[in-house]
């Protein structure tokens, strides 16, 4: 069947041949009948091929022939009054149902049954238009019915607003199929745009021709076979040999070269005509509207390749464009959210469905992804990585702003991490205070308070007893309690921040503390002998850093000497040294370790615990006098 209707078309176009109006209807039959039959032959459902054989018969019905004065040429005639809608309902709806066969949705499906609905209705009503027949055939009458005129009047001109609503529908609908395509389907619709820009062309040319003149059929009708012919062409490519070429080049080309010569040749008659009313000489006019368009070519072309490589291609001709519209974009993104922004500015200025940041990727075989490293003073990030789309090669142009993208998407990912971990250190900070209170409360509430409150029942009791013995023996009890509670709360205090720190300094502080702890280990403590006003914290911190190293050293190490050192210059930094037998290794994520590790690290500081050559330990604390991130990392590192 689908071999049938092609070849019975050309059989109609041959019988009635009548010059080049014949030629170029046989060849836009034979074209369109061959790729439908290349269509068909590959997928035998497939509507758009049925279309196209279709469309293929009623362009060869419209072919004119020499039926002669019988029955039959009279009915065909008056039937086909309105046939010119047959010419275009197989386009308009290949252009609805491209590349699938299906409608884009049920409400699409729904329109495109009230469009062809609305043609059948128009060829009806041009059948019944008597007036019209006779337009035709002169001395002959309608065989069939016909209606009356204006009701046929009324009838036609509504159904024959469903055309221009159908071609501006068919648009809509492309275009929307088009936004939510990707892969081979939007590849797909570029060959059928790329097609479809052969109806502007196949005009302008018949323009021009009309302006210089020529008039000849040997020149307009080739200009329609070939025309028409490639819409049927682009179409058979887009379903059988979609990654043939690099279609968005070739449709990025023709767009630039189809609008500047449109544009063209709008600006050449529109000059000519005005420079015709103001000069009586036609060739000065010419002349003068020739030299315009001269001038004007180059700005022109330069201006639409712009536009239109943008629109297929990003920004890969403007890569400075690309680097703003990246800050435009940071500047307004969610802090933590610019990965986000980062990756889809990458997408719309490369033109490509997809980008994304990896941390670890390792490459897979045949996959189509570009990727670019992400490095920040010296630290890499991860990768900045684009999927190609199918049928599509990056060019050099592709690839150098996707690199430069990337050194400024680095910057701009580290920011953002930098800026999560500070949202988690002062959530770490907050957690951190509201356990403080936590443990204050229970200490004051478990310990503090029943201290004093049994104070306040025994001087009760002591009111009520009737000797002077028994009043005494409570008040001493009383005694014993209120000295508890006032060592308790030296204790809740001392842990707060150590007392010594103000009363003797920092230096003398650690000096009475290391002091006391081991009675076999020598420990020296050197330092500033006058030291500036120091933060609270980086105090605290150094004082503890400093016990618990001192302490490790006395328990575990088996040190007879330690030497605890303090050097102040941008920052404080505590060193620890002693002549044991170094770190055990089960002893690396010990609770004492761990806690110097996080002091220095709430301060945004480190702490190095190392194990030299010669023996020993030294554990050496930095930090900083001024305010920095609060979780820098911390470096432990035990060397052998």
């Amino acid at each position: 069947m689908a071999v049938l209707l092609p070849a019975l078309g050309l059989v109609a176009v041959g019988s009635g041949f009548a010059g080049w109006s014949s030629v170029m209807i046989g060849a836009v039959v034979g074209v369109t009948g061959a790729v439908a039959l290349l269509v068909l032959r590959r997928h035998p459902t497939h509507r758009i091929g049925w279309l196209l054989a279709v469309q293929s018969c009623l362009v060869a019905a419209m072919a004119p022939g020499g039926g002669g004065d019988n029955q039959w040429t009279f009915v065909a005639g008056q039937l086909l009054q309105g046939g010119w809608v047959l010419a275009i309902v197989c386009p308009v709806l290949i252009a609805y149902l491209f590349p699938d066969g299906h409608a884009l949705s049920r409400g699409w499906a729904t329109w495109i049954v009230a469009f062809v609905a609305g043609y059948v209705v128009f060829m009806l009503a041009a059948a019944g238009d008597r007036s019209g027949f006779v337009e035709v055939f002169p001395s002959h009458e309608p065989p069939l019915p016909t209606l009356s005129q204006p009701v046929a009047g009324v009838v036609g001109l509504v159904a024959l607003a469903f055309v221009p609503a159908s071609l501006v529908g068919a648009v809509i609908s492309a275009r929307r199929r088009y936004n939510r395509s990707t892969g081979q389907e939007r590849l797909q619709l570029q060959w059928f745009a790329l097609s479809a820009l052969s109806l502007p062309a196949m005009m302008g040319l018949l323009w021009t021709t009309y302006f210089l003149d020529i008039n000849s059929d040997a020149v307009v009708y080739p200009i329609l076979a070939v025309g028409l012919s490639a819409i049927p062409v682009g179409i058979g490519i887009g379903i059988l040999r979609w990654g043939l070429f690099d279609v968005e080049l070739v449709l990025s080309r023709a767009l630039t070269y189809g609008a500047l010569s449109l544009g063209v040749i709008v600006l050449y008659a529109a000059l000519l005509l005005l420079t015709e009313r103001l000069l009586t000489n036609r060739s000065a006019a010419g002349l003068f509207a020739a030299a315009v368009v001269a001038v004007a070519v180059q700005p022109a072309h330069a201006w639409l390749r712009r536009r239109i490589e943008r629109a297929v291609y990003g920004y890969r001709s403007q890569p400075h464009e690309a680097l703003r519209m990246l800050a435009d974009r940071a500047e307004l993104a969610d802090p933590l959210g610019l990965t986000e922004s980062i990756t889809a500015t990458v997408a719309e200025a490369l033109k490509v469905e997809q980008a994304w940041v990896e941390e670890d990727s390792e490459p897979e075989p045949g996959e189509r992804v570009l990727r670019a490293p992400l490095v920040h003073r010296g630290v890499r990030l991860g990768d900045l990585a684009v999927g190609v789309p199918p049928g599509r090669q990056f060019s050099a142009a592709d690839t150098e702003l996707f690199h430069d993208l990337a050194k400024y998407a680095a910057v701009l990912v580290g920011a953002e991490r930098l800026n999560a971990q500070l949202v988690r250190s002062r959530a770490g900070l907050v957690t951190a205070r509201e356990e403080e209170r936590r443990r204050l409360r229970r200490d004051l509430h478990d310990g503090l308070g029943p201290s004093l409150a049994a104070i306040v029942l025994k001087l009760n009791a002591a009111e009520t007893r009737p000797t002077e013995g028994e009043r005494r023996a409570l008040l001493a009890e009383t005694r014993d309690e209120a000295r508890a509670a006032i060592a308790e709360v030296r204790r809740l205090v001392d842990d707060l921040r150590p007392p010594a720190i103000d009363e003797v300094g920092l230096l003398n502080a650690i000096r009475q503390r290391v002091g006391s702890l081991s009675a076999d280990l020598t420990v020296e403590v050197d330092g500033p002998q006058e030291m500036p006003p120091l933060p609270a914290a980086v105090e605290v911190a150094a004082f503890r850093i400093a016990s618990e190293a001192v302490t490790n050293a006395a328990r575990h190490a088996g040190a007879s000497r330690c030497r605890v050192t303090l050097e102040l210059d941008d920052a404080l930094a505590v060193t620890v040294t002693d002549n044991g037998r170094g770190a055990p290794v089960e002893t690396r994520t010990g609770v004492g370790w761990t806690s110097m590790r996080e002091r220095a690290a709430e301060l945004g500081g480190s702490c190095t615990i190392s194990t030299p050559l010669h023996g020993g330990l030294v554990v050496r604390a930095v930090l900083p006098l001024v305010d920095i991130p609060h979780d820098t990392d911390i470096e432990a590192e035990v060397t052998p």
